[in-house]
């Protein structure tokens, strides 16, 4: 695929648009899930000024690879470009079977969200059913919308049992999960049917990933992690009383799904702190993960998950033997393929611990299990950086000490005096413009200017200095 994808690319920069366009043509009706073939087209496209044409084609390359680089290039480019002819040999290569999809929501005691998270589905999906366990409002609001099926059930601290019993109301093709604190974003509206469409004849039951916009502290921070979308009738379903997961009926750990993320955006406002810990999620969850533990020993996401669990509890003990364990369990796991979340934890507990040796280990850990994991070589640079900032106190203390021995001393090996005249202090210089001390420095540096030992390596210094503060001075121009 990587040699087809170069020839396309020389055909385009050699100008062969509509050469690479029948050739992409060809490639997409065979391969119609290769996110990078629908990029290519929609480049060509674009290169013939068929904007329009070619925006459905980066259309469908996003809804297939959320996480992709090139979205807010490409979008800002087709601004600039005319709509072109209609292209109905576009339109067909885009078409995919009609399918159906309801939307599934779990609540209790959500009178606050349920209706906004309603509103947000009503044009995207084809029924919605709300498996609800409430005290309150929750079930009388949700039936006053159109769509709307309230299936009562009694709660039986199950998440997956939960599930399960909402899959067998399912009447669509599909179903796609959303929690009452999330809202559907508008403009994925169209891209439920579309996604549920496109992926309906992989041969494997495909489970897909929505992409979570959680708000957390006025940030967004992205998750790609989640299962929300699935066929309702291919055999899947859940497990796990909490942070339940889909699979066969085999269980999770098997090749024998298809699963992949999709554009389809959720805003989540769950794990803002206060919600935390109004509803005390965390305590919650780790209640379950022990009880989960009990049931399945050997499943090592239970094991990550009451790791990540206690260690926002603050039960570093218990988090760390957790993960070990769950490292253990998931090396002898095939299809676990969580061990970068696994090393990642650890890695964050052993900086918390400031054990930056093992913290180092598990980086190199992570970069062997996944060595496009960015996470793994962020944190080795972070323990680097601590590594570095303790080397530079005990170099600090080395040099005091230097100087506390100087006059003590009475060896048979002659000291070097030079030590207590210049070169200690010159030395904390050094130390001190490494810190981005620079004032501090530059003054140390000055005294020993004209010393006629230590003159040429001060006025390099000092002119390195004067470089770096003309350099920040001109960035704030």
């Amino acid at each position: 695929m990587q040699n087809q994808e170069e020839q396309l690319i020389s055909l385009i920069q050699a100008n062969k648009f509509m050469e690479a366009e029948s050739e992409l043509k060809q490639a997409i009706s065979r391969n119609s899930l290769n996110a990078q073939l629908w990029v290519l087209l929609g480049e060509t496209l674009l290169l013939q000024n068929y904007g329009k044409a070619a925006k459905k084609a980066f259309d469908r390359a996003w809804l297939l690879d959320p996480q992709a680089q090139w979205v807010n290039h490409i979008y800002e480019g087709l601004q600039h470009v005319p709509l072109g002819e209609p292209r109905p040999d576009i339109d067909q290569l885009l078409q995919v079977p009609k399918v159906t999809v309801a939307a599934a929501i779990l609540t209790y005691n959500e009178a606050a969200n349920i209706a906004g998270c309603i509103q947000a589905l009503l044009g995207a999906v084809d029924e919605i059913i709300v498996i609800d366990s409430s005290t309150d409002e929750t079930p009388t609001i949700a039936m006053q919308f159109p769509k709307v099926k309230v299936v009562r059930i009694q709660w039986e601290e199950d998440f997956a049992a939960a599930r399960n019993k909402g899959l067998h109301y399912v009447q669509s093709d599909w179903v796609l999960w959303v929690d009452a604190d999330e809202r559907l974003v508008p403009e994925d509206a169209a891209s439920v049917r579309e996604a549920a469409g496109v992926f309906n004849h992989v041969p494997d039951a495909p489970i897909l990933h929505a992409w979570h916009l959680n708000q957390v502290n006025g940030s967004v921070r992205h998750d790609f992690s989640q299962v929300r979308m699935f066929p309702a009738h291919r055999g899947l379903l859940y497990f796990g009383r909490i942070h339940e997961q889909v699979g066969t009926v085999k269980g999770i750990y098997q090749h024998d799904t298809y699963r992949r993320a999709v554009k389809i955006r959720l805003n989540h406002t769950g794990y803002e702190p206060t919600v935390m810990s109004n509803k005390g999620k965390l305590e919650r969850n780790h209640r379950l993960l022990q009880i989960m533990i009990q049931e399945e020993p050997s499943n090592p996401g239970h094991w990550l998950f009451l790791g990540r669990e206690s260690l926002g509890l603050g039960y570093e003990e218990q988090a760390y033997s957790a993960l070990l364990e769950a490292e253990r369990l998931g090396l002898q796991t095939k299809a676990f393929g969580r061990m970068p979340e696994v090393y990642r934890l650890l890695i964050q507990l052993m900086l918390q611990r400031k054990s930056y040796a093992e913290a180092e280990a598990y980086c190199h850990k992570a970069i062997a299990a996944h060595p496009e994991f960015p996470d793994a070589h962020y944190l080795l640079a972070q323990v680097r950086i601590r590594q570095a900032d303790d080397l530079l106190r005990l170099a600090e203390s080395n040099i005091k000490m230097a100087l506390t021995s100087l006059p003590a001393y009475r060896g048979n090996v002659s000291a070097d005096y030079q030590i207590g005249e210049w070169k200690a202090e010159a030395s904390l210089g050094e130390l001190a413009m490494r810190s981005g001390k620079l004032a501090r420095a530059e003054k140390i540096f000055a005294k020993y200017a004209n010393h006629i030992d230590a003159r040429p390596s001060m006025q390099k210094k000092l002119a390195a200095i004067e470089a770096e503060r003309q350099r920040l001075n001109q960035q704030s121009e």
